[in-house]
């Protein structure tokens, strides 16, 4: 109970830091676009170009730079007051991750092997439905607020270019590239709402999602992707389904990313106990050992060790093999338990 009530607190802190985070990058591109401005605007006002403009645009300008100078302090305050939270929250997490940590070995201390890991197995298929209830959440906010927010935001960059009277016809082409940016953006931000929860993964087998996912891939035309079963289709948990999703999207991510592959073989083998999943590619491998330790500072280089976690989660297996030009192998072997089916 003691644990369960700290990783909540961990969860929510964690979220709320997420948020200022996020909130702390807009300040910090708001406040270089700012900058930008000002710059532009200053440099139109030397003399040789004063001396040929209008007073009333000149005043017009200056009053302008004076206005976005008081707003760029008041978003560096506002940084400044982000920047603070978001590091008493890490202080924060770090003290309750140690608490959490000597909770859970005496609470383990209480438990037999077996109801150990009776009690980890459903707990942690718990956390990871609560995820996935947490992407859906993320998912509805992200296209009702930052979606709306961007689209906002383009109407007003187009506003911008029917009212600058200095050197319009840069500003106009800069902004109209910012605006193709926006778009841009914004079309990225629909496909990994898409991602963060595939909706017909309620109404569809495993199969059917994962040919839908790998005609996506295909669409792409980045990789030539083979998709095969093996055995009679067995109808498996919303939650194995999409955790099965995850370990075949994080390795096709991977094998676009790192690999150089030109064809994969994805195959879902049914057995009367278990269900077997092998992804193979023809790129330029890699020794596991240099992999198994890979972790970068932006947090990329974990897809293996989440694969494995989410196999981990139901009782299987995950085998890698892979040597440099001889591509990579991955075997995933999950028990179907009756509960899970």
């Amino acid at each position: 109970m003691i644990v369960d009530y700290l990783e909540r607190m961990h969860h929510e802190m964690y979220n709320e830091k997420l948020i200022l985070e996020r909130e702390f990058q807009k300040k910090e591109i708001l406040l270089k676009d700012n900058i930008k401005f000002i710059q532009a605007l200053e440099k139109s006002l030397d003399e040789n170009f004063e001396s040929f403009t209008p007073r009333s645009v000149n005043q017009e300008n200056h009053s302008k730079i004076d206005s976005l100078m008081d707003e760029q302090k008041i978003i560096e305050s506002e940084l400044n007051d982000l920047s603070i939270k978001i590091s008493k929250l890490n202080e924060y997490l770090a003290e309750l991750e140690s608490v959490t940590k000597v909770a859970r070995e005496k609470e383990k201390s209480l438990w037999n092997k077996k109801e150990l890991k009776e009690k980890q197995g459903k707990y942690q298929r718990k956390i990871i439905e609560i995820q996935e209830i947490e992407r859906q959440r993320i998912a509805r906010e992200l296209h009702d607020s930052i979606v709306q927010s961007l689209t906002n935001t383009i109407h007003k960059i187009e506003i911008c270019t029917k009212i600058m009277d200095v050197d319009t016809v840069r500003c106009r082409l800069e902004l109209h590239v910012i605006s193709k940016t926006i778009r841009d953006i914004i079309q990225e931000m629909r496909n990994i709402i898409y991602d963060l929860r595939p909706t017909s993964l309620d109404d569809f087998q495993l199969d059917n999602i994962l040919e839908k996912e790998i005609h996506k891939i295909c669409k792409s035309e980045i990789l030539n992707v083979s998709y095969e079963t093996l055995g009679e289709s067995i109808e498996l948990s919303p939650m194995m389904s999409l955790s099965i999703l995850r370990i075949v999207q994080e390795a096709c991510n991977n094998i676009m990313k790192h690999a150089r592959a030109e064809n994969v073989l994805i195959q879902v083998e049914y057995k009367k106990e278990k269900i077997v999943v092998r992804i193979e590619d023809d790129g330029v491998g890699f020794i596991i050992d240099d992999i198994q330790n890979l972790k970068k500072e932006d947090g990329s280089g974990l897809g293996i060790s989440m694969m494995k976690e989410r196999v981990f989660l139901f009782a299987g297996r995950l085998e890698l093999n892979s040597e440099p030009g001889k591509g990579t192998k991955i075997l995933v072997e999950v028990p179907i338990d009756k509960e899970d089916a």
